[in-house]
């Protein structure tokens, strides 16, 4: 497991008062490229976006405003789940991929499950009518659309109560006349630059992949399995939390305390959906030291949690594992808390060690650099610190063993 450097560019669309309303991601390239002839493959444009979006967070990426994703073929039939949270995702798609029934029955789909569709690039004609009924946003670029047939396109808009975009607006000239048209909002470069959004990821070992993908199509795989599947591997904790994040009601940013919770919050369907991307995604790039002692800190605080507090076990689980992303990703944890949609409790621990939560981590990260001394905060005797390591240790062993050998395999 290695981390991943990601990138998802972002484009912001304006309203009247030139306040942001959304922001369009947009495919920014990392790493060698899938080629089909002389063109990228959008498929997998579509399936970097959504992965970077997940790592990412959406948070970061968007705040609080709508997310525009473009869509592939791929996206329309089903073969590449969205993921993201449908109260607030517009998904956009070209008229050139609405050609055929299949494609328009995914359009539909993809509309019937919540999601804004927005018909883009569109060369106006009698036969488009039909797609009008689909969408309830409609975006004209005006670099590839005369001016003398934007005033006809706007006014058929209308009639339908379609919003309307204009995109590539370039100069003050054509953002004026947009305004004088009816244009409900504006995008391109006389607003705004697209702008790159850095961030790292996780990669997720291919065997726990496999064995959530497996899991997921057992009608009676209750939740506690499914926790025992993530909870081996950090890089799936990190994604499902920032998931957990977006599946709340109305896609409010939403607090978790547990793995186990951040599971109940997403729901079987979307836990379905992740895991098909990441399947679609899989990036093995092999295992590192880190993580293992990554498992190390995390099982050993859910035993010692479990001594004392049976209650906090689980917390201290998450925690304990959350403590140790900094060195996964190598970036600093408070630009990793930043991101993630942690409750109280769980973000106060990890920044300090006053609480009896925090005091533990603190103490087994402490014990597990080499300085016992220091680990005094939660009260528990260095005998109980060795023993509980221990076992720590011998779990992840053999866990690292298992993924090292089905990675080889």
């Amino acid at each position: 497991m290695s981390a991943l450097d990601i990138v998802v560019g972002r484009q912001p669309i304006f309203d009247h008062a030139l306040s942001v309303m959304g922001y369009e991601l947009l495919f920014r390239p990392v790493g060698p490229l899938t080629v089909k002839g002389s063109k990228v493959d959008e498929d997998q444009m579509t399936t970097d976006v959504l992965f970077g979006s997940i790592n990412i967070g959406i948070e970061r990426l968007v705040g609080d405003k709508k997310l525009f994703c473009n869509a592939s073929r791929g996206l329309l039939l089903g073969e590449i789940p969205i993921v993201l949270p449908a109260e607030r995702t517009v998904i956009e798609v070209e008229e050139r991929a609405l050609k055929d029934e299949e494609a328009v029955a995914g359009c539909r789909r993809v509309r019937d499950e919540g999601y804004g569709i927005a018909l883009d690039k569109i060369s106006w004609s009698s036969d488009v009518d039909h797609l009008l009924e689909l969408v309830s946003i409609v975006k004209i670029d005006l670099q590839v659309t005369s001016r003398s047939a934007i005033p006809e396109l706007v006014d058929r808009c209308h009639q339908r109560n379609i919003t309307l975009i204009a995109e590539k607006v370039a100069t003050l000239d054509e953002l004026m006349m947009c305004e004088k048209l009816g244009f409900d909002y504006f995008q391109g470069y006389l607003l705004a630059l697209p702008r790159p959004i850095h961030g790292r990821a996780l990669d997720i070992g291919h065997l726990a992949r496999l064995q959530m993908s497996a899991r997921l199509v057992d009608s009676e795989c209750s939740m506690a399995d499914l926790e025992e599947i993530v909870r081996t591997d950090p890089a799936m904790v990190h994604q499902l939390l920032h998931l957990a994040g977006m599946g709340a009601a109305g896609g409010m940013r939403r607090e978790v305390r547990s793995i186990r919770e951040a599971l109940v919050i997403l729901g079987w369907r979307r836990l379905q959906s992740w895991v098909s991307l990441l399947l679609i995604a899989d990036r093995g790039r092999g295992w590192q030291e880190g993580v293992t002692n990554t498992l190390i800190r995390a099982r050993m605080c859910e035993l010692l949690a479990a001594e004392f507090d049976p209650c906090i076990a689980d917390q201290a689980f998450a925690v304990g594992m959350i403590s140790n992303f900094d060195v996964l990703l190598g970036i600093p944890l408070d630009a990793i808390l930043e991101s993630l949609p942690l409750a109280d409790e769980l973000r106060s621990a990890l920044v300090d060690d006053k609480s009896p939560l925090g005091s533990l981590v603190a103490d087994v990260a402490d014990y597990l650099l080499g300085r016992p001394e220091r680990a005094m905060r939660s009260g528990l005797n260095e005998d109980t610190f060795s023993s509980n390591s221990l076992k720590a240790l011998l779990w992840a062993v053999e866990l690292s063993s298992v993924l090292d050998v089905a990675r080889h395999s």
